[in-house]
């Protein structure tokens, strides 16, 4: 689900339909903690779905956040300092 920056690029930007897997409980601007894309006050709405394969995306996610958090303990005890967005 997209933050409510990229909610509002959608918006701006004249995007007819947004589809969407996962739903975002700590920063969904769509439909979990905002509904930006349905706000009255603005100039444009579109058309939303969510949660489409949610269950696909959502295990795509932990095992990303899974994967990335192995990968910065596992850099901590080898005392590597190099910062993850340096990667080669």
């Amino acid at each position: 689900e997209p933050c409510p920056m990229c909610a509002g690029t959608l918006v701006n930007s004249r995007i007819a339909r947004l589809v969407y897997g996962a739903h975002d409980p700590k920063a969904g601007a769509v439909r979990s903690l905002y509904q930006l894309c349905e706000d009255a006050r603005l100039n444009h709405r579109l058309e939303v779905h969510g949660g489409v394969l949610a269950e696909d995306c959502a295990a795509l996610l932990k095992d990303f956040f899974r994967a990335a958090r192995a990968r910065d303990r596992a850099r901590r005890r080898s005392g590597e300092t190099k910062p993850r967005w340096e990667e080669d």
